[in-house]
């Protein structure tokens, strides 16, 4: 698949990856297609061992965190076969929707504040909100989405480490009216999808990965009980490069993974898209 990606862009054809014809839109450099790609794939690697190391039989999907990183390194990995790519902030989330192939399946994964969710939803092919912390939010997305774009599959943000300068709630009202509002007939155009929590920087780099994670325990109690309440079955969005083995271990079906796979990030001031 390597070597097909590099001889593609040689050759022109950029698109033609394995055993499929891409089209790409954004142009890119074959040392850093060679580079990003062995990258992608340690990683994935990597998750795949921990997986089966865990006896894991569910999906665990390798989200790619390209926030301030160019497009480019989005279409390198879109041609060899990504399809799920993270961002942080909204703007430059739209941005790149408008450059790169429109199957692309976009996570919002930043803070989300209130005035952005209409521009949030007004992008056809943005699939995840996965830090949805208040109703106030899901009902905005929920009235604001383009009609006829598919539904935004949602995760409530759960701040499990009680640090006040994470986001998330913890409060089980506000954490219950969430999910009766995701799961009533109002709710036409958002879906709920799952959990997702932020370990504490502590609880993230245990010495152990055998040991349990508390935050990642935390979250699990809270789906335990959300599931029980309400007869769902939510899945779990925890675990970036320095825990996602713990993670894994204790249920997550989702890692996200930025710097393993796009290398160390520049200052917001200094990041292109193009």
């Amino acid at each position: 698949m390597l070597k097909a990606a590099i001889r593609a862009v040689e050759t022109g054809k950029a698109g033609l990856v394995g055993p499929r014809l891409l089209h790409s839109m954004v142009p890119y450099d074959v040392n850093r297609a060679q580079e990003l790609i062995a990258r992608y794939n340690e990683v994935k690697s990597s998750c795949d061992a921990a997986c089966e190391k865990a006896g894991v039989n569910r999906e665990v999907l390798l989200l790619a965190v390209s926030k301030l990183k160019p497009a480019s390194d989005i279409q390198i990995l879109y041609d060899h076969g990504v399809r799920h790519f993270g961002e942080n902030y909204v703007q430059e989330l739209i941005e790149k929707s408008k450059l790169l192939p429109q199957d692309i399946q976009w996570h919002f994964i930043g803070g989300l504040q209130t005035n952005k969710c209409k521009d949030l939803a007004k992008v056809t092919n943005i699939r995840y909100v996965e830090t949805i912390d208040s109703l106030k939010k899901a009902k905005k997305l929920n009235e604001t989405r383009v009609e006829g774009a598919p539904v935004i599959l949602c995760n409530i943000q759960i701040n499990t480490s009680d640090e006040s300068q994470k986001s998330g709630l913890s409060n089980e009202k506000e954490i219950f009216e969430l999910v009766e509002f995701f799961l009533s007939p109002e709710s036409k155009n958002v879906q709920l999808e799952g959990l997702l929590t932020i370990g504490s920087w502590d609880s993230s780099h245990s010495d152990d990965p055998n040991v349990d994670n508390a935050d990642f325990s935390t979250l699990a109690h809270w789906k335990s009980k959300i599931d029980e309440k309400f007869g769902i079955n939510l899945k779990l969005s925890m675990g970036m490069s320095a825990d996602f083995k713990q993670a894994v271990r204790q249920g997550s079906s989702e890692i996200r993974i930025g710097t393993d796979i796009f290398g160390t990030r520049p200052a917001k001031a200094d990041a292109k898209i193009i």
